[in-house]
């Protein structure tokens, strides 16, 4: 789990500190802000951990600069710090488990390694998931092969994440501990979703059903977002101290789904970390009602806001406390444009 991060000139930040809770941390803000670059920093710092890593200083620093460019698909690593100040080098600095440190840094004219300043390590850390705004359970059958095997424009996060949806499920105990969070998923989509054969398919468990069995690609594309989160948990690619990167989790949701998605990570978030990035209001405000009638402690929120050309963040355990939000101006906007249009 992701503790902290700090960083300075990279991509829009000149600087930035980051501290997140173990539960559920919600970054906000306008388009080209960098909602998704946090995410895929934080993912890249934890999927640099992953079983296979080499933690030989040398090896370390290349694969790290490996995972920035397989994440953020720059057409080099000098791409990344921000040039606003000239040739300055970037710095990234992370906390993980109380005892995991990182300090690297690279400047723009750094390729292929990062240079680590400091790094420890506790034990082997589960690997991170990201989701990304678009859900792939319709293209799953054969995707994963594409990726390995051909130059397509997909990033890395594309990659982990089909190889996680094609494990087997889980049995015994560690199904059984996450079997109410699979029935609130199987209540919100009608019905339980399973890879058969290498294909997902929906099963409806409506008696009034015309279709009992569905192929991914006939789902409704909010609920094969949905089924992805239901088939992860199936399979323990989320699972206790798990940490979850989700980006946009409210596209193509209508706002009756998104109230009960809000409910739902709301209450993963109390055995595993999920870092989210969303431009709905509408799922900021459930965020804030399931923490209330929850009692959960354990959210916090990032605001991320232009300045001038770059981006600062306002961060507080409250969307009240990380700046002017502007889906909340825009809404208050369009309800006084709406009733002054009559007159």
């Amino acid at each position: 789990m992701l503790e902290k991060i700090e960083i300075q000139n990279f991509t829009c930040f000149p600087q930035a500190t980051l501290n997140f809770s173990k539960g559920l941390n919600v970054i906000v803000g306008e388009n080209g802000t960098g909602k998704s670059h946090i995410l895929k920093l934080g993912y890249a710092v934890l999927r640099s951990l992953r079983r296979d890593a080499s933690f030989v200083k040398e090896v370390y620093a290349r694969d790290f600069a490996t995972q920035l460019l397989e994440i953020f698909r720059p057409d080099v690593l000098g791409r990344l710090p921000l040039r606003a100040h000239g040739h300055r080098s970037c710095t990234i600095e992370a906390a993980w488990m109380k005892k995991g440190k990182l300090g690297l840094n690279f400047s723009p004219r750094n390729t292929e390694l990062v240079n680590i300043d400091y790094f420890e390590s506790p034990a082997y850390i589960l690997l991170p998931l990201f989701v990304p705004p678009k859900e792939i359970l319709s293209v799953f059958p054969g995707f994963q092969h594409a990726l390995e095997n051909r130059e397509l424009s997909f990033d890395a996060t594309y990659l982990d994440l089909a190889k996680a949806l094609g494990a087997s499920p889980l049995k015994g105990p560690r199904l059984e501990r996450i079997g109410r969070y699979l029935t609130l998923l199987e209540e919100m989509i009608g019905g339980q979703v399973n890879l058969e054969n290498g294909k997902f398919y929906f099963h409806s468990h409506s008696k009034n059903s015309i279709n009992k069995k569905l192929e991914a690609q006939l789902m409704p594309e909010g609920h094969r977002k949905l089924g992805m989160i239901m088939h992860l948990l199936r399979t323990g690619g989320l699972t206790k101290r798990s940490t979850l990167f989700w980006d946009e989790p409210e596209a193509n949701l209508n706002p009756k789904l998104i109230r009960k998605l809000a409910g739902i990570l709301v209450h993963l978030s109390s055995f595993m970390q999920i870092v989210v990035a969303t431009h709905s209001l509408f799922l900021l405000r459930e965020f804030e009602i399931f923490a209330e009638q929850e009692r959960n402690n354990n959210i916090r929120y990032f605001g991320l806001h232009f300045d001038g050309p770059h981006v600062c963040v306002i961060q507080g355990d409250s969307p009240h406390k990380i700046g002017n939000i502007t889906s909340l101006d825009e809404t208050i906007g369009q309800s006084s444009r709406y009733l002054n249009a009559g007159e």
